[in-house]
This record gives structure tokens, sequence and C-alpha cells, in this order.
């Protein structure tokens, strides 16, 4: 098949969920024979895009770079506001990331587009042929959420964000041949029969963990990233000192790039308090951490903290929007906590029974590598490209 992928963002695997199941996806089209163009946006940081470019290209990827217009953002921003599209999808509409789709289409028979999440759709609103779309969550819950969790002026934006994605993804779902999400719930929040659910897969790392005698509780994710920024601001007023009450000597570490300025302030006013910024391996981290925390607050989907922890044998505790629908048996598996001091007491039991500590991380590698091979999942998505 001859198949035009569209990205706000270039995919790579040491990257966020969406970019990360973007890259598996495109490399094992690419593997199986099927000739693929991707197009999507430049970021400020050119050197890694052209980096993660010659790894596509490599493996027989053509990779288009579009230059994002700030300009041309604002005005169809403006426009948005009064059609009532999602404002989202109105930032990434460019004439330029249209054009060059029609040329590549133009040039010879295209089968399909995939489309990584909607932001980039309206780019392909000419298009009547065969469309798949990784939603990868519902983009509509996740704002939902995050709209019960605000305050102000925020919640009122949220509010009415929520509504104009909720309706577009649900329209885009019906007019795509297939749209992905990895949960369930995510594909009720959606509500259209062609959404079909693929989990997310995982790396699987076999480093040997070593456990710290003083205690390192480890939360990763991109921390430019709105859920990621209440998980962790939560976790931090509701949790992190009564844990230091009872183990003084325990560091908190903070793995990923971007952090907020509040995030910023807490390490520079607490010194158990530790940011990394972005990090060449995470499994660095990972494979020293006595317990990995994902405190969700808002977010929708898999949470790939959660598994990459996970499949380094490292110990979880989350909260329920964390626990999402995973296969995942609690308490044998990962701890789920229904409430702040519920997540305080699992994380101290977590640190004081080494025990248990290696017990549930050994289970929770075993889960990752039954229901999260990436070969699998990949296998199951290319089953619904034949369709």
């Amino acid at each position: 098949m001859k198949i035009i992928a569209i990205s706000n963002l270039i995919p790579a695997e040491n990257q966020d969920g969406t970019r990360l199941i973007a890259y598996h996806r495109l490399l094992h089209m690419a593997k199986l024979g099927h000739s693929i163009d991707l197009v999507c946006f430049q970021s400020k940081n050119k050197k890694n895009d052209y980096s993660l470019k010659r790894i596509l290209e490599k493996k027989g990827i053509s990779v288009h770079f579009i230059k994002w217009n700030i300009f041309e953002a604002i005005y169809n921003l403006l426009l948005g506001l009064l059609s009532g599209l999602p404002l989202q999808c109105s930032l990434f509409k460019s004439k330029q990331f249209s054009k060059k789709i029609k040329k590549i289409f133009e040039a010879g028979k295209i089968d399909a587009i995939y489309c990584v999440m909607i932001r980039v759709a309206l780019n392909i609103n000419w298009y009547d042929g065969k469309i798949f779309v990784d939603m990868v969550d519902s983009m509509g819950l996740n704002f939902f959420r995050r709209y019960k969790y605000s305050k102000g002026l925020k919640k009122w934006i949220l509010k009415i964000e929520k509504k104009r994605v909720s309706n577009y993804e649900k329209k885009l779902a019906n007019i795509s041949k297939f749209s992905f999400v990895v949960s369930a719930i995510d594909k009720k929040n959606i509500g259209s029969s062609k959404v079909k659910v693929i989990p997310q897969g995982v790396k699987f790392y076999n480093k040997k963990r070593k456990i710290k005698k003083n205690p390192i509780i480890i939360f990763t994710g991109n921390m430019y990233y709105a859920p990621n920024i209440d998980a962790i601001t939560w976790f931090i007023k509701n949790c992190w000192f009564n844990i230091l009450k009872k183990e003084p000597k325990s560091k908190l570490f903070i793995v990923g790039n971007n952090p907020s300025p509040e995030i910023i302030s807490m390490s520079l006013t607490y010194p158990s308090i530790k940011l990394t910024g972005r990090v060449p391996s995470i499994m660095n981290f990972l494979s020293k951490a006595t317990v990995a925390i994902a405190p969700m607050q808002s977010g929708s989907g898999i949470q790939n903290k959660i598994l990459e922890s996970m499949s380094c044998s490292v110990p979880v505790v989350t909260t329920k929007i964390g626990f999402g629908d995973l296969n995942a048996v609690p308490r044998k598996d990962l701890f789920v906590a229904d409430n702040a001091n519920d997540f305080f007491k699992k994380v101290i039991y977590l640190i004081r029974s080494r025990k248990k500590n290696i017990i549930i991380g050994k289970n929770g590698q075993k889960y990752v590598r039954k229901y999260h091979n990436w070969k699998n999942l990949n296998q199951t998505f290319i089953n619904f490209l034949n369709t």
C-alpha cells in the first residue's frame, strides 16, 4: 500500500505516548513493504528533528517537514473561535501542509492516509479516501477531566473546548475507516462504532533493578503536559511531606522535560525534590527507583509512565484515573489508591516491605510482557489496515 502519514510532530521512540505509538506503527508498516510519506511540522529543535528524520528514512520512510507559521495559526485560531472548530485543530491548519499532501497525492495512487491524533486532520478535509486515525486517547475526555480539576477562566475555556473537541473527534471517527484508542474507556467516550481499541505497547528492559538504601520515588513524563503538572503538584502538596515524616531520607525524582515554574520553584525550595529535565535513557533512572508514582488527577488513555515502570520491574502506585482500564490486577501487579491518605500509605508500604516491593515489581513486568508487546499490537493494527 502507498500511505501518507500526517502528524503535528515527527514520531520518535523516546517521546510521549502519541509520538511513540506512531513511530512503532510507521516502522512496522515500512518493514512489511508499505510505501510511506510522512508530513509533519518542524519543531524549534531542528537539529533533533533532522536526527529523527534520518532514523525514519533509514527505514524507508520519506519525511517532509512543514514550517509552522505562527501568523497563519493565529488567523486560523480566530476563525476557529467563530466556526466552533476545536482550537487544538485550528492551530495546526496550514495551507503549506495541505498543499504538500496534495502534491504527494497527485504524484501517484494513494491507498490511505494515516493521521496521528486529530490535531492535523483539518488539512485533509478535501480527501474522500480511506482514513485511519490514531487518536490514542479521547481528547474530549482529557479536556473534561482537566475542566473538572480547574478553576476560574481556565475552567471556562476548557468547558468550551471539551465540547468542541468531543464533537469533532466523533465526527472524524465516523468518516474514517477506523480510528484507534488505547483504552475502552476512551472508545466509550468518543461513542463511535468505528473506534477500535489497541492498547499501548512498551519497550522491554532487561537491566537488573538495584533498590537503593535511601528510598527513591520517581515520576516520569513530559512536564509541559497539563495532566502531568496536575498530578505531580497534587502529590507534592498532599502526599510528599507525609512520606518524608515517615522516611526522611527519601528523594522524589521528577524525570521529564520542560517542568512548569511551580514545579521548578518547589524543587528549589525543597532539597528532597530533584528535577532532571530530559534524560538520554529513562531506564537508568527507573532501574534505581524504589517506587514509581502516577498520581493522575486528569488526562486519558493509558499512562506510558506506568507501563515503562512496570517493564523495569518497579512497583507502581497510581490513582483510578491513572489505572484506567488496564488488565492489570490491583495489589498483585500494581497498587491503586483512592485518595491522598491511601496513596501515601501505599508508597510507604512499598518502601518498607522489600519483599512485597520485589514481588509487585516482577508481577508488573510479567503483565506488560503479556499484554503490551509492540509486535503483537502492531500486527493488530495491520489487520485493520488491510480490511
